[in-house]
């Protein structure tokens, strides 16, 4: 039986939801990675440096999964688990096989990226060799810039100091 109220007062109603829209919320325990072309389309935005941070990231990660897939295998040799335990390490060896793949192809889409933007692409390791090779010189580096050595180190320094302290002008600190 349906009744009429007349008020002059708001009333509410609560509302049903229709059965026709379910709603899923069951969240998924499995998170999946982005697609390489949604890769391809985020980083169109990244500067520079972003991007050969996230190259430097994806290189330490392939390089942690190299080293897992070692200990796994050594391992595997040495276990005397079931076939049942040994097929399932197998399983993650393949699956981090697939991963180090997977981002060394999103690597390739950084350096097109660079690339496509008309700069020279420059491998990390020509980086890190770089910098061992001006760090094994005789002079010592800080900063980017060569420091004194011995006293005149430490007179340049004291003078600096007091150069820095001289001024009254309310700046800031002077290095």
């Amino acid at each position: 039986m349906i009744r009429t109220i007349q008020t002059d007062q708001p009333v509410l109603i609560p509302t049903v939801p229709s059965t026709s829209h379910k709603i899923n919320l069951k969240m998924s325990t499995e998170s999946l990675p982005i697609t390489t072309g949604a890769f391809a389309e985020a980083i169109k935005e990244l500067p520079m440096a972003v991007l050969y941070s996230k190259v430097s990231e994806l290189t330490n990660s392939i390089a942690h999964l190299h080293r897992s897939n070692a200990e796994l295998r050594a391992f595997l040799t040495e276990s005397n688990d079931s076939e049942e335990d040994k097929k399932e390490l197998e399983g993650y060896i393949t699956e981090n096989e697939g991963v180090a793949v997977s981002m060394n192809e999103r690597i390739l889409l950084v350096k097109t990226e660079v690339e496509n933007r008309g700069q020279p692409w420059i491998e990390l390791d020509e980086l890190k060799i770089d910098n061992e090779q001006g760090a094994s010189t005789d002079v010592p580096v800080t900063n980017g810039t060569e420091t004194e050595t011995g006293t005149d180190a430490r007179a340049g320094a004291e003078g600096a100091g007091h150069e820095s302290n001289d001024r009254e002008d309310g700046d800031g600190v002077y290095l």
